[in-house]
C-alpha cells in the first residue's frame, strides 16, 4: 500500500491552493461541538466540502493541542484492516512486529494530548467506528474529528451535517453586487477568474451565473467543475447545458483523488457505498422533483423488490449516508429532500433500469388520490393544513400532470388539476391552473370522463385572469358534455361561473338571473362547498345592484354556513365582503373592523388574492380622513396583486371604486409625493400591512417579515374576549354575536393561546386593562 497519510503538525501544515471561501457559519459550529466533544463528525454528500472545512477547523484548533493536529486520509485506503496501520504511518509510529490494531494503536495513544483527522471514513465506517472508540476509551485527551457520508455512530458522537453553500434562488432579480454576496457565487467567480482572469460577472451575464450556482445546489464542487468550463464556454452556454450536468462537469483538478476529478464520479463513490435496496429507493426517488413524505414513498417507490415495510428503514439509511435530508419543521409529517444532482444520477439509473414509466405511473396514481382527498377535506377545520401540504407538493403535483399529459393520459391531468381548483386560486397560481387544464381539454377527445368538470374550471379560471369573454364558449362546450339532462349539481356550477364572469365583465344586473339560478339548483344538493361560493358571489352582486339588505342576507348565510364547517377561506371572504356592504350602508367603523378581521385571515391563509381585495378595500374606507394611509395601502394592494396571478379586473365592477380612490389621492397629492407613497406600501410584505393597517406599524419602519401585530387579537376575537370579561358563557357569547357556540368555543381557545393565558379570568382583566387604553 502506497502511503496514504501524512503528519500536520503545526508549523507544517500543508498550504492552501485555493482561496477558502465562506463556512464562517459552519466554522464557529464546528469549533463549538469540537470544544464540548472529544468526538465530531462532519457529514454531507460528496463534493460539499466536508474534508475542506475539516482542514481549516483544524488549523484554527491547532493551539489547543500541545501533540500536534493529524490528518489521515483514507480514501486510498483498500482494506479495513489497514485502517489502524494508516492512521500509525500518519502519526509516524514505527511498525508494529505483529501489525498496527484498534487495541494497540489505542495504547501508544494513551498520553498523547492531539487532535486526529480521519478524512473519508464511509468506505470503512465499521472499522473507523471500532478504531475510534478504542481511542476514545483508552486516550483520554486525544480527540477525533472525522468526516464521513455517513456517521460512525459511537457513543459521545457529535455529528454536523455540512451544508451545501448559500446560492440565490432560481428567480432571483438582482444586481451583479447582490448576488457576490452569496458565497455560492463567490466561489465561482473566484474558481472562473483563476482558470479566465478576464472573466467578470456583468449586469448581462448575472443572472446565468446565479442560476448555475442555484441548479448546482450550492455543492463546492459542482460550482468548482462547472467555473473550470468558463475557459471554453459563456455562462450563458454553461447555464443551458446543465440539464446534462453529469456529463457536462468532467474536468477538474487533476492533482485531486479520481472520485473529485468529475461529479459523476463522486456520486458513484455514494452509490457504491449503498445496498443493492438502497441503490434501487435512490433511483425511484427521483421521480420527486421536490420534497417528499413516507406515504408517498411507500405508494409510489415500492414493488419488485421493495416492500412498504422497508420504506422507513431505507430512508433512513440514505438519510445517515447523506443522500437524503429530512427537512426541519416541516411539519407532523417527516418530509425529505434530495440535491438535483443526486436525483438526475438516480433518474439515469432508473431509466437504465427500465423502470421509469411503471414508477411515474404510480406518482400520477398517488397525486390523484392526493388530489381527491384535498377536494373531499378543503372545506372544514383541516383546510390550512391541506393548503400547506400542497404547497410542499406542488412541484410533485406539476411533475405528474406533465407526465400523464406526455404519456397520453389527459383523463388523469384533468381529474387531478380540477380537484385542485382552490388550491390553485388560493395560492395565487391561477395561470398554471389554466395551462393545466387547456392542455387536458385540447388533448382529450368529447366523451373523455372528467371533461366537463375540466371545461368548467376552465371556464372559472379564465374569467379570473381577465379573459370572460371565452366562458361563454367554454360553458356551452361543458354543457354539449354533460348531454340533455346534466345533474343539479353540475348545471349549478356552470350558473356560477356564468354570473362571475358577467360581474367580471362589470355587468352586475347580468350576474343576478345566472346567480340566483344557482343557488336554487344547489339547495337541492349536499355540496356546501359550492353553495357557499355563489352566497359568496351573489352577496357582492346584489351590493353592486344597490340592494344592500339582500346582499347583508347572502352574505351573513355564507358566514353561519362557512362556521358550521369551521372554514376560513370563504369565511373570510365573507367577512371582506360585508364588510363593503356596511361600508356603503354608512358604518365605516365596522366596515373597518370586518375587513381588517378578514385581512388577518388572510394573511394567516396565505391566500393572496383575497389579501389584495381587503388591501384596496382599507384604502378606499380611508381615502378621505387619512390618505397617506390610503395611498400606502393602495401600493401594497398592487403588488399582492401582481403576485396573485389575477387583478382587480376579476371583479371589473369594483374598478369603479378603486379608481375613484385613486382620482381622489391624485387630486390631494403631486404625482410624486403619491408615488413615493404608494413605493412605501408596495414593499410592504403581507404581515407588516396588516401591521400597518391596524396602526400597529409605521409604513418603512418594519423590522422583518415578520413584524408583531400590536392589537394580537382578530376583531371576532376581541368582541369574544370583551363577552368573557363581561362574565358570559360560550353559549350566551354565541346567542349575543349569532354564531354557534362550536366557533365561539373555537374562538375562546385561540385567545387563550395568542395572550399565553390558561384562564377566563386573566382574559377578564387583560380587557379591562386594554379598555383603560385607546384602541386603534
Amino acid at each position: 500500500m502506497g502511503r496514504s497519510a501524512h503528519r500536520i503538525d503545526g508549523e507544517s501544515l500543508p498550504a492552501e491552493v485555493t482561496t477558502f471561501v465562506g463556512r464562517r457559519h459552519e466554522l464557529g459550529e464546528a469549533r463549538k461541538l469540537l470544544s464540548s466533544s472529544r468526538l465530531v463528525t462532519l457529514t454531507g454528500p460528496g463534493g460539499v466540502g466536508k474534508t475542506r472545512l475539516a482542514m481549516r477547523i483544524a488549523d484554527q484548533a491547532r493551539r489547543a493541542f500541545p501533540d500536534g493536529v493529524v490528518l489521515v486520509e483514507l480514501a486510498e485506503v483498500r482494506s479495513a484492516e489497514l485502517v489502524p496501520h494508516a492512521v500509525a504511518l500518519a502519526l509516524g509510529f514505527r511498525d508494529e512486529p505483529s501489525g498496527w490494531s484498534a487495541e494497540n494503536l489505542a495504547e501508544r495513544l494513551a498520553d498523547k494530548h492531539l487532535l486526529l483527522v480521519l478524512d473519508n471514513c464511509e468506505h470503512f465506517v465499521m472499522a473507523c467506528a471500532l478504531l475510534v472508540r478504542r481511542i476514545l476509551t483508552r486516550a483520554p485527551e486525544v480527540h477525533v474529528l472525522t468526516t464521513s457520508r455517513e456517521a460512525m455512530k459511537v457513543g459521545g458522537e457529535y455529528t454536523y451535517a455540512v451544508p451545501p453553500l448559500p446560492v440565490p434562488t432560481w428567480d432571483v432579480d438582482s444586481r451583479a453586487a447582490d448576488l457576490a454576496q452569496y458565497d455560492g457565487v463567490r466561489l465561482f467567480l473566484d474558481r472562473a477568474q483563476a482558470r479566465a482572469p478576464g472573466f467578470v460577472m456583468t449586469e448581462r451575464n448575472a443572472p446565468h451565473v446565479a442560476q448555475i450556482c442555484h441548479r448546482l445546489d450550492g455543492i463546492p464542487l459542482a460550482i468548482e467543475l462547472a467555473a473550470d468550463r468558463v475557459r471554453a464556454l459563456p455562462v450563458e452556454q454553461i447555464n443551458a447545458r446543465l440539464s446534462s450536468r453529469l456529463r457536462l462537469l468532467t474536468t477538474g483538478d487533476r492533482s485531486a483523488s479520481a472520485r473529485q476529478q468529475t461529479l459523476l464520479a463522486s456520486i458513484t463513490w455514494s452509490y457504491d457505498l449503498c445496498s443493492q435496496f438502497e441503490q434501487r429507493l435512490w433511483a425511484r426517488l427521483s421521480v420527486f422533483p421536490s420534497s417528499f413524505v413516507v406515504s408517498a414513498v411507500e405508494s409510489v417507490c415500492t414493488g419488485d423488490g421493495l416492500a412498504p415495510d422497508d420504506v422507513v428503514d431505507l430512508l433512513t439509511e440514505l438519510v445517515e449516508k447523506s443522500i437524503l435530508t429530512r427537512e426541519e419543521d416541516a411539519g407532523p409529517e417527516a418530509r425529505y429532500r434530495m440535491l438535483g444532482t443526486l436525483r438526475e444520477f438516480g433518474h439515469e439509473r432508473l431509466v437504465a433500469s427500465g423502470e421509469s414509466h411503471s414508477v411515474q405511473e404510480r406518482l400520477v396514481e398517488w397525486c390523484t388520490r392526493l388530489a381527491t382527498r384535498y377536494r373531499e377535506g378543503w372545506f372544514g377545520p383541516g383546510q390550512q393544513e391541506w393548503s400547506s401540504r400542497l404547497r410542499a407538493e406542488h412541484q410533485n403535483v406539476a411533475s405528474a400532470l406533465g407526465f400523464a399529459l406526455d404519456a397520453r393520459h389527459p383523463a388523469q391531468a384533468m381529474s387531478i388539476a380540477s380537484d385542485l381548483n382552490l388550491y390553485w386560486v388560493t395560492a395565487g397560481l391561477i395561470s398554471e391552473g389554466r395551462h393545466w387544464l387547456r392542455r387536458g381539454v385540447e388533448e382529450s377527445e368529447p366523451g373523455t370522463p372528467g371533461r366537463a368538470t375540466a371545461l368548467r374550471w376552465l371556464a372559472y379560471f379564465s374569467f379570473y385572469s381577465g379573459d370572460a369573454g371565452v366562458v361563454p364558449q367554454l360553458i356551452a362546450d361543458a354543457l354539449s358534455e354533460l348531454g340533455p339532462e346534466p345533474a343539479p349539481g353540475d348545471l349549478a356550477y356552470l350558473r356560477f361561473v356564468e354570473g362571475m364572469a358577467q360581474l367580471a365583465e362589470s355587468d352586475p344586473h347580468g350576474a343576478q338571473a345566472p346567480l340566483d339560478q344557482a343557488l336554487r339548483l344547489f339547495a337541492s344538493t349536499d355540496d356546501d362547498v359550492g353553495k357557499a361560493h355563489v352566497l359568496l358571489g351573489y352577496g357582492l352582486t346584489q351590493w353592486l345592484c344597490g340592494d344592500l339588505a339582500s346582499a347583508k342576507e347572502l352574505l351573513q348565510d355564507c358566514l353561519r354556513l362557512t362556521e358550521q364547517h369551521v372554514e376560513s377561506t370563504l369565511h373570510s371572504s365573507a367577512l371582506m365582503n360585508l364588510g363593503m356592504v356596511v361600508w356603503d350602508a354608512g358604518e365605516p367603523a365596522a366596515a373597518e373592523a370586518m375587513t381588517l378581521e378578514a385581512l388577518q385571515l388572510k394573511v394567516h391563509d396565505v391566500e393572496l388574492i383575497g389579501q389584495a381585495m381587503c388591501l384596496d378595500a382599507l384604502a378606499w374606507f380611508s381615502v378621505t380622513h387619512d390618505p397617506q394611509h390610503a395611498a400606502t395601502l393602495a401600493g401594497c394592494a398592487e403588488t399582492v396583486w401582481r403576485q396573485s396571478g389575477a387583478s382587480i379586473e376579476t371583479v371589473g365592477a369594483l374598478r369603479k371604486f378603486r379608481d375613484a380612490s385613486l382620482e381622489q389621492l391624485r387630486a390631494k397629492f403631486p404625482d410624486r409625493v403619491l408615488a413615493s407613497f404608494m413605493a412605501s406600501g408596495a414593499e410592504l410584505s403581507p404581515a407588516q400591512a396588516l401591521a400597518y393597517a391596524t396602526g400597529a406599524q409605521e409604513a418603512g419602519s418594519a423590522s422583518g417579515d415578520h413584524a408583531e401585530v400590536f392589537r394580537p387579537l382578530t376583531n371576532r376575537e376581541w368582541q369574544v374576549a370583551r363577552h368573557v370579561a363581561d362574565g358570559l358563557g360560550n353559549r350566551q357569547i354565541a346567542g349575543r354575536l349569532a354564531i354557534s357556540p362550536r366557533t365561539v368555543d373555537a374562538h375562546v381557545a385561540h385567545i387563550l393561546e395568542k395572550l399565553a393565558f390558561s384562564s377566563r379570568a386573566q382574559v377578564a382583566a387583560w380587557v379591562a386593562e386594554r379598555q383603560r387604553e385607546p384602541r386603534g
